[in-house]
């Protein structure tokens, strides 16, 4: 059982670094992959891999993803049922991406609400299953044949962030996907236009929509919401 108490708190206390390397020296021992594990900090977010004492660091100065730290099950870390049998860190990864991908393409209504029997549901379920199978292949292509460090789904997704972090325009992101590839060896598989890295992304449904949110955070202003002009708060 991995100890959760160090991530509440502050980080610069002493006691957080020795939870944060305790918590790195354990699941580097299960799920460590050449001396580098997956970062669960705010700015990776389990998309790279990085040795323990940068894990260590990001995790000291950029504090653990949110959504991971509240989750019940670390997957990537070798804690929850998905891992209960772990077969390799790829296997653990295509679970938790998988949840993502049916959570993103599910609707809200209730199943009996359409009419589906449990035959079309399973059905479906087979076919979506396939369908990612097929794009997770792709995503998890190296970026080049030698490359240990990203796929090209990793790469897309880091180079992305920094442009939506930074606020840059398509254009000027454009500039250095086209830059890119030729610092990179010949057979690398980057897009080489913000065109095609937003089309590879929808179709794993990573898109995002803008919501208006309460000043207070109270709420989200979506669903019954969507309609209210002032928080019901």
């Amino acid at each position: 059982m991995l100890d959760k108490a160090w991530v509440n708190l502050c980080r610069v206390d002493p006691a957080y670094v020795t939870g944060a390397r305790g918590f790195v020296n354990a699941v580097s021992t299960i799920v460590g992959v050449d001396g580098k594990i997956t970062c669960p900090c705010a700015i990776c977010r389990n998309l790279d891999r990085r040795t323990s004492d940068e894990v260590v660091s990001h995790l000291v100065i950029n504090g653990m993803d949110e959504g991971y730290k509240l989750a019940s099950d670390w997957f990537y870390h070798g804690h929850g049922k998905s891992v209960a049998a772990v077969e390799g860190v790829d296997s653990v990864r295509n679970t938790e991406i998988f949840g993502l991908y049916e959570a993103a393409t599910c609707l809200d209504e209730d199943l009996a609400s359409k009419g589906l029997d449990l035959v079309e549901v399973a059905e479906g379920e087979d076919r979506k299953e396939d369908e990612f199978l097929a794009k997770l292949a792709e995503a998890e292509t190296p970026l080049y044949p030698t490359c240990v460090n990203h796929s090209k789904l990793s790469a897309i997704m880091s180079l992305f962030r920094i442009k939506t972090q930074n606020g840059w325009s398509d254009k000027s992101f454009n500039d250095l996907l086209e830059t890119f590839p030729k610092m990179l060896p010949k057979d690398n598989v980057l897009h080489t236009s913000t065109y095609d890295v937003k089309k590879f992304l929808k179709s794993f449904d990573m898109g995002y929509q803008k919501i208006h949110a309460c000043v207070n955070d109270c709420c989200l202003f979506r669903k019954k919401l969507k309609k209210a002009e002032s928080c019901p708060k």
